[in-house]
């Protein structure tokens, strides 16, 4: 009797999963990009916040449920640390940094009659930072590759064909290190 009833359930659920709207979509996101990174005692070291931009492609295979991937580029963060040096005293660095970010976000999507829908999920994103250091005399410069998960939240409004987006994605870095992006994501469905 447990597997009739179990056979039911699974006939009953069939049409209604096959009914889910099925889309890809791609798009380009446009934000802000907040960077800021502490010394070891807590202090700021190096803070700004510039331009992003990531081209966006996505597939919703549910209703509530979709996935996106993308690829993005920062302009060059900038600033100037104070640095102790030995045995006393300090130095002045002039700081850059720059980022290509590589994305895949999982999003649950509660979407509302008026066209409008929420979007929260989980996101790992692959980034590669270039960065350089100067004192007016010596100068260093390098890259280094960080995998970091995201938090994403996001309120998206619909078209037939189209889709405007607001978003905010904090990531998860260890350490002394706060970055999160805000943007605004332009879709076209396929």
């Amino acid at each position: 009797m447990k597997y009739v009833l179990l056979a039911l359930l699974a006939l009953t659920a069939v049409p209604t999963i096959e009914a889910q709207p099925e889309s890809a979509y791609y798009g380009v996101a446009l934000g802000n990009f907040d960077y800021q990174e502490n010394d070891f005692f807590g202090a700021p070291f190096v803070s700004d916040t510039v331009s992003s931009y990531r081209l966006m492609v996505g597939y919703q295979f549910m209703e509530h449920l979709t996935v996106e991937g993308g690829y993005g580029k920062t302009g060059t963060i900038r600033d100037t640390a104070t640095v102790p040096t030995f045995p006393s005293g300090t130095v002045d660095l002039n700081v850059s940094y720059e980022f290509s970010m590589l994305t895949i976000r999982l999003l649950g999507v509660l979407p509302f009659d008026n066209g409008v829908s929420l979007l929260g999920g989980l996101g790992y994103t692959d980034m590669k930072g270039k960065f350089s250091f100067t004192d007016g005399v010596n100068s260093a410069s390098g890259s280094e590759t960080t995998n970091e998960p995201g938090y994403y939240i996001g309120a998206q409004y619909d078209w037939d064909r189209f889709a405007m987006r607001l978003g905010y994605e904090k990531f998860d870095f260890d350490g002394d290190i706060d970055v999160n992006e805000t943007s605004l994501t332009f879709f076209y469905k396929l």
